[in-house]
């Protein structure tokens, strides 16, 4: 398998970071990943052991603030930033595959960004599918609401204050060797975020209802059955406010936030694998 890195300057000529995974022979498909809070692209080497040797071609960038791009940790101006990053990054993709299928999946936060960017900014002709990992419609239990109410409070004050998230590592998985590795990664930054995220992110939050509304195009949505991020009643609107006739809606029992780092694993990462190739 190749991995080749890249960057592009993003808004306000940030430099934003993005790599890629590939076999040698035909590509059939190309897949945009769009991470959560606080972490980077290189933690979906799952999903890319997955779908590489089904014939895709799999990029993924490091959201402004996030890994190995630039801009305060853990902060953005505007949550709109991300997909004008996002926007520069696909076009790059783009160039590079100008015949090939895409798709695209979101997860957590990035799951946000990939829902209303594709109602906000995306061409939907362009994309065969929409994927949606740890996702919801309101925070959930498992959300600080100290820290989202001080979020609120100083985004238009201290919009870079930094606040504790109050995130419990131990809510991505149950398999204790991907939450050490979580905690350890020097590029995993969970424990904090700015003001004007938090405040940013969870008003996006509520838009996720409005932006599906606007998708027609196939969407599979993942969760665990004890994912505490996004409140659990949130989903199933989530799911009905979809445009589109083909919504796929996926509960994986006993699973936590990242159903692609679970214990089990494989089941979710099968599915993902099908339904792609089944939409491509």
């Amino acid at each position: 398998m190749e991995n080749t890195e890249g960057s592009f300057q993003g808004l306000n000529d940030d430099n934003i970071y993005f790599q890629s995974w590939s076999n040698a022979g035909e590509i059939k498909g190309v897949v945009l990943i769009s991470h959560g809070f606080g972490e980077h692209s290189g933690r979906y080497i799952n999903v890319v052991n997955t779908l590489v040797p089904e014939g895709y071609i799999v990029y993924a960038l490091d959201h402004r603030g996030h890994g190995k791009s630039e801009g305060k940790r853990v902060h953005v101006n505007q949550f709109t930033d991300y997909f004008e990053d996002f926007k520069t990054f696909e076009n790059i993709v783009r160039d590079k595959h100008p015949d090939l299928p895409f798709h695209l999946l979101g997860h957590s936060m990035g799951s946000i960004i990939a829902n209303n960017y594709m109602k906000m900014y995306a061409d939907q002709s362009k994309f065969k599918s929409i994927i949606l990992s740890g996702t919801g419609s309101a925070p959930g239990p498992d959300i600080n609401g100290v820290t989202l109410f001080m979020s609120k409070i100083f985004s238009f004050i201290f919009p870079k204050l930094i606040l504790p998230s109050n995130l419990d590592p131990n809510f991505i998985s149950y398999d204790d060797e991907v939450v050490n590795a979580y905690k350890s990664d020097p590029l995993v930054k969970y424990d904090k975020i700015s003001a004007r995220l938090g405040a940013e992110m969870f008003k996006f939050l509520g838009k996720m209802r409005e932006a599906a509304n606007g998708i027609s195009i196939p969407v599979l949505i993942q969760f665990g059955s004890e994912d505490q991020a996004f409140h659990p009643d949130s989903r199933i609107p989530l799911k009905e406010a979809f445009s589109s006739k083909s919504v796929d809606f996926k509960m994986y029992e006993g699973f936590r936030h990242e159903v692609y780092n679970e214990l089990k694993k494989e089941q979710p990462l099968g599915d993902l694998k099908d339904w792609i190739n089944k939409h491509n």
